[in-house]
């Protein structure tokens, strides 16, 4: 009687873990789908004979009418690299390395800043754009690189770029 009750108890217990689980997965699947990633701003902006470097500061922005909360183990933002577009040259990357996500409703996640370092050689056309106005000068800064964030979803690696 005793182990029959036990066994119960312990398939109730793990058929709910899996059921939350399960829940959790579709619904950051969801959201995946749905997130509108983007640079906040840019600051720390240095130039020099070598390279120019720049502070980027990305985010998520959640449009659903759902939130998102986890702190578990199971999904976990791994890596963010920032690429040039036209060479797909790795500019620069950040471990990440978090499982704690928030993303409100209709909200924002603040990604952790990035530095990211530009061979001259490569940043050439974007110097130009110094005349310009700041707002300008980050929209089409931006405009010249591809962002991949890299999340593991219970063990299993995906790629988002943007």
């Amino acid at each position: 009687m005793k182990s029959a009750t036990l066994l119960t108890f312990g398939a109730i217990t793990i058929a709910s873990i899996l059921g939350y689980v399960s829940h959790k997965k579709k619904q950051l699947e969801t959201l995946l789908d749905h997130l509108e990633f983007g640079v906040s701003r840019i600051s720390n902006f240095s130039l020099s004979f070598k390279r120019i470097a720049v502070k980027l500061h990305l985010h998520a922005l959640n449009p659903t009418e759902t939130s998102f909360e986890i702190n578990t183990g199971f999904v976990k933002l791994k890596t963010l690299r920032v690429y040039h577009k036209k060479t797909n040259t790795l500019l620069a990357h950040t471990h990440l390395d978090t499982n704690t996500i928030i993303i409100p409703s209709k909200s924002f996640y603040f990604f952790t800043p990035i530095h990211v370092k530009l061979p001259l050689a490569t940043a050439g056309e974007l110097l130009v754009q110094q005349l310009v106005k700041k707002e300008k000068i980050q929209q089409e800064f931006t405009e010249h690189l591809t962002f991949e964030l890299e999340v593991t979803i219970l063990g299993k690696k995906q790629l988002i770029q943007f």
